[in-house]
């Protein structure tokens, strides 16, 4: 008896409820199954015969596990980003990586205000006093280093989606905004695009929101840190791996980076005894979130929804579907990383 298509998770993710219930429900009603393995080994041998491998990020499907294919017609990536994939091995077994872009970007963007904003007015060191019952903060020198956003330069790194959002409500503070991307998707006459050096040596701020790529691993290195105007904050709402961590360290050490915040590290989570940015976590120079931009109920929503919508479209045009719903797109799912 011959089976119906089957999307495997090469790397699942856990939480009280079932994480891809919509999704699997979605993906039934077109006849196609959503197989959830209990563990990696069982996982690396359902992806044999999978017509679509989703990886979450949990896990990398590397060259290895892609020469193991048998069946697939394609890659789903839960997220944004495509670094958890070996694209060129997909790309050599012609098999297209679909992403998940547009199902998060006002969280992000909205996390990355909030993010600049609290280490700009020193948020949490003060919090952190005033929680303790200490008022007397006018001699802190977290207190001294408050700096007026209005009127001051954002530099934003990636003009995509995220990226123009980022700036349009940076805008809405009175800031202005600069962006240094490659090949920009969008024209965009309010965020000026120019090359990186000249964005960190004008910036009062720098967000990350680039993706990660082999040419953007490190992208904020030593060398990066020392064009960057003395002071300056910045975000990391993109990839960790995008910033040289013991580079930053020095920077934040010798005041060229005055306040970092960031809500991704790499590796993640640090490790407890070899992280170089602990000590500027202690002193409150480095405010960090554990990887949650993303996240609202909406998001989460959006997300498996248009996971289950791109499955099917790759089956679709892999001619694995039998006639039955439309397995049209929403809006903005499947597109590339920008």
């Amino acid at each position: 008896m011959t089976r119906g298509p089957a999307a495997v998770v090469l790397d699942p993710y856990h939480s009280e409820e079932d994480p891809f219930a919509v999704d699997a429900a979605l993906l039934a009603e077109a006849g196609v199954e959503l197989i959830v393995p209990p563990d990696p080994d069982s996982a690396d041998a359902a992806i044999v015969d999978a017509d679509v491998v989703v990886v979450t990020g949990v896990r990398r499907l590397d060259a290895a596990r892609i020469a193991t294919l048998r069946r697939a017609v394609g890659i789903l990536c839960y997220s944004i980003g495509m670094d958890q994939v070996d694209r060129e091995a997909a790309a050599s077994r012609g098999l297209p990586v679909r992403n998940i872009p547009g199902y998060c970007t006002d969280e992000v963007a909205d996390h990355a205000l909030l993010l600049l904003l609290a280490a700009r007015r020193r948020l949490l060191p003060l919090a952190s006093r005033a929680a303790a019952g200490d008022w007397g903060v006018l001699d802190d020198p977290h207190h001294d280093a408050i700096r007026r956003s209005r009127g001051t330069m954002l530099g934003i790194v990636g003009a995509g989606r995220i990226g123009r959002a980022v700036a349009a409500r940076a805008r809405a503070f009175g800031m202005r905004t600069i962006a240094a991307d490659p090949a920009p998707a969008v024209v965009d006459p309010d965020l000026p695009i120019v090359p990186l050096p000249t964005l960190l040596a004008e910036a009062d701020a720098v967000v990350l929101c680039a993706a990660l790529t082999p040419g953007t691993r490190g992208l904020i290195d030593a060398a990066a840190l020392a064009l960057v105007r003395p002071g300056v904050v910045l975000v990391n709402v993109a990839r960790g791996a995008l910033v040289d961590e013991p580079a930053l360290a020095d920077a934040l050490h010798d005041g060229r980076v005055s306040a970092a915040a960031l809500d991704v590290r790499h590796p993640e989570p640090p490790l407890a005894d070899a992280d170089p940015l602990a000590a500027h976590i202690a002193a409150g120079r480095v405010l960090v979130t554990p990887h949650v931009a993303a996240s609202s109920r909406e998001a989460v929503e959006d997300l498996h929804r248009m996971a289950a919508a791109t499955i099917l479209e790759l089956l679709g045009d892999a001619g694995r579907l039998h006639p039955g719903p439309d397995t049209s797109m929403p809006t903005g799912a499947g597109d590339t990383v920008r």
